[in-house]
């Protein structure tokens, strides 16, 4: 459904005077809507912006948003994992365990204070409960362990229609060969997957339309490279 169908022209001219601020699915829509009601007014900065998008997703610029990079060139095309994406993932393991080792000082502290029955006003109390609550935030942070592991030593290549994955399954590097052929991208719910066969190469939402084009874009790259 168009998002700006109950606009009025007026509104809709405004909008389009912030369109560098709206996104690509909501600039399309804009556009969209301003053609059906034939509007008078200039669209280029509009055309232009989404032009520019478009080459970006076809130059896959966006696979950052993933963590990787891609490099084309004569012999086909490469993607590895971003040093940016790799520092990302450390750090947020280190603040994943600080956070987590507070939190467990926290739940320790907390169980003495019932265990010593002190006396607390209520902020002593919430402040203890919340460094305790540090520990699930911790866990949190820990996501970043899994794509260590996952991404460490990552590459995906197409040369001469042969595609190469190398990837860890169960925290072993393994290689993978398959033909072009194979790549394919799927839907599941709100998630897009990349896969090659029945392997999954990296996913993203599928309910954001850069990184869908973009995935899309890239399974194009690596069965034609």
């Amino acid at each position: 459904m168009n998002i700006y169908i109950k606009r009025t022209n007026s509104e809709l001219i405004e909008i389009l005077y912030q369109q560098s601020l709206l996104t690509f699915e909501s600039q399309l829509s804009l556009r969209k809507e301003i053609l059906k009601r034939d509007i008078q007014v200039d669209l280029n900065p509009l055309e232009t912006s989404i032009s520019n998008k478009l080459t970006q997703i076809k130059n896959l610029e966006y696979l950052k948003d993933f963590g990787f990079i891609a490099e084309k060139s004569t012999d086909g095309i490469t993607v590895t994992r971003t040093k940016k994406a790799m520092f990302t993932d450390i750090t947020a393991i280190i603040l994943g365990v600080i956070v987590f080792l507070i939190g467990v000082y926290g739940c320790i502290n907390l169980v003495f204070t019932f265990i010593n029955v002190d006396e607390l006003d209520v902020f002593t109390l919430a402040y203890k409960f919340a460094i305790a609550g540090c520990i699930f935030i911790g866990i949190g942070f820990f996501s970043g362990l899994k794509r260590v592991f996952d991404y460490t030593g990552f590459e995906l290549t197409n040369f001469n229609g042969i595609i190469t994955l190398k990837k860890r399954f169960d925290v072993k590097l393994e290689e993978i060969k398959a033909n072009a052929s194979e790549i394919f991208v799927e839907t599941e719910e709100d998630t897009l997957f990349l896969k090659l066969g029945k392997q999954t190469i990296f996913t993203s939402n599928a309910d954001n339309l850069v990184q869908t084009l973009t995935l899309k874009e890239l399974a194009k790259e690596l069965k034609g490279a």
